[in-house]
């Protein structure tokens, strides 16, 4: 036999191959990507990740002194409940906790009980939200930092996120720092409730 004819017989093969077989599924005959169902999603986290829910109490711009220490205090109250040292974080309105718990020397378990138990009672800003669901979170970095630059305080992206490089501004201009971050998420700030 000629080689185009043995390759002719084998694309011929394949292509029946492809064919055959039974359809168990209900497609509607169009491709699409399959959705992971509950249970493989919450297999693939963490056990402390699949019970933490996407939505933290949220500090709004417009929350009241008082009701920012109530949701601090909260989760600090949390903390303590749950093996971390009452020194460490501080109740009140002028309290609050550390960022990184690992920059304790906890009891091995304690980070991993903290997380489980009080992740879901952290309060988080919303640039803290928007880093952690906004897809385009990126790019509104990137316009907070044009912002901050084009109105005098030199910025750049570090970490993800806007750092000045002259350290912080006089208080006269110190509201662009806010008014900046506004203007740059914008349209993700406006879906927080």
């Amino acid at each position: 036999m000629s080689i185009s004819r043995n390759l002719t017989i084998a694309v011929g093969l394949c292509l029946l191959a492809g064919c055959g077989g039974t359809d168990t599924t209900d497609s509607p005959g169009v491709a699409s990507i399959a959705q992971p169902t509950a249970s493989a999603s919450a297999e693939e986290k963490s056990p402390a990740e699949a019970k933490a829910p996407a939505e933290r109490p949220l500090i709004r711009s417009d929350a009241s002194e008082e009701e920012q220490t109530r949701l601090r205090d909260v989760y600090i109250d949390c903390l303590w409940a749950n093996g971390f040292p009452r020194q460490g974080a501080v109740k009140g309105a002028n309290g609050g906790y550390p960022a990184d718990l690992t920059d304790f020397d906890l009891a091995p378990g304690v980070v991993e009980k903290i997380k489980k138990e009080c992740g879901a009672k952290e309060p988080e800003l919303p640039i803290q939200r928007a880093k952690r669901l906004d897809p385009h979170y990126a790019d509104h970095v990137e316009a907070n930092v044009r912002c901050l630059n084009q109105h005098g305080l030199k910025a750049v992206v570090e970490n993800d996120a806007p750092a000045l490089v002259n350290g912080l501004p006089s208080q006269s201009d110190g509201h662009w720092l806010d008014d900046c971050e506004r203007e740059a998420f914008a349209d993700y700030y406006s879906t927080l409730n």
